[in-house]
């Protein structure tokens, strides 16, 4: 659908847009927000095809920074909100890929399995927010429960099982992106948004309080 082409195309030039970020930190966000795709190839020296592609040109980018701040986080702090624009269609998508399926299961599957770990991450394994909130919440001293739901959200690469979970998520918190955090049980959002967010609660210092808490660490 028409709905499906744009989201994919926003989250394949926001990839694009985080490589060129990170390569080149002395350009604002702003700046590489109205630069082309094609310019953003041509400043990171790549040919990405796919989000599989720009990731791991943007984690050689990383790997090759000198202290400091992460810079794939940074590029993902500026990305949040652009991905936050695409709430309204994201939504009812969801429920779309998910189909037919027993809401009241599947919803009770997901409130025991958030109490089953100190710390449990509903995932897509391509997702640069997934891997990053993954790495923080283990940097913090947790050992997360990670559950994949796919390999990202776009038809054919996430499971009817976890197209489910993904909708009924989406009922129960009015989330459906991931990553989808639970700290104790209670929902804290994703990576940089959310009720507050991992890293808002990382930067106001409340979430090593909060790991404690859950009996995390």
């Amino acid at each position: 659908s028409r709905a499906i082409m744009v989201s994919t195309r926003v989250v394949l030039v926001t990839a694009l847009l985080q490589a060129t970020a990170f390569a080149s930190g002395r350009r604002s966000a702003s700046t590489l927000c109205r630069q082309r795709p094609s310019l953003a190839y041509r400043a990171t020296g790549m040919r990405a095809n796919t989000l599989q592609g720009a990731r791991r040109v943007v984690s050689r980018r990383a790997s090759e920074s000198n202290g400091g701040m992460d810079p794939i986080i940074a590029g993902l702090r500026v990305a949040s909100p652009v991905m936050s624009l695409l709430k309204p269609v994201f939504a009812p998508l969801s429920k779309v890929q998910a189909g037919t399926y027993d809401s009241d299961a599947t919803r009770t599957r997901i409130e025991k399995e958030v109490k089953s770990s100190p710390v449990v991450v509903y995932s897509f394994s391509l997702s640069p927010f997934c891997t990053k909130a993954i790495e923080v919440l283990k940097a913090a001293g947790a050992e997360p429960k990670v559950v994949e739901l796919g390999a990202e959200w776009i038809p054919g690469l996430i499971s009817s099982e976890g197209a489910a979970i993904r909708a009924e998520l989406g009922e129960m918190t009015g989330r459906t992106s991931m990553p989808h955090i639970f700290i104790g049980g209670e929902s804290i959002g994703g990576l940089a948004d959310g009720t507050p967010g991992l890293l808002p609660m990382k930067d106001d210092g409340t979430l090593q309080g909060r790991l404690k808490k859950a009996r995390a660490i």
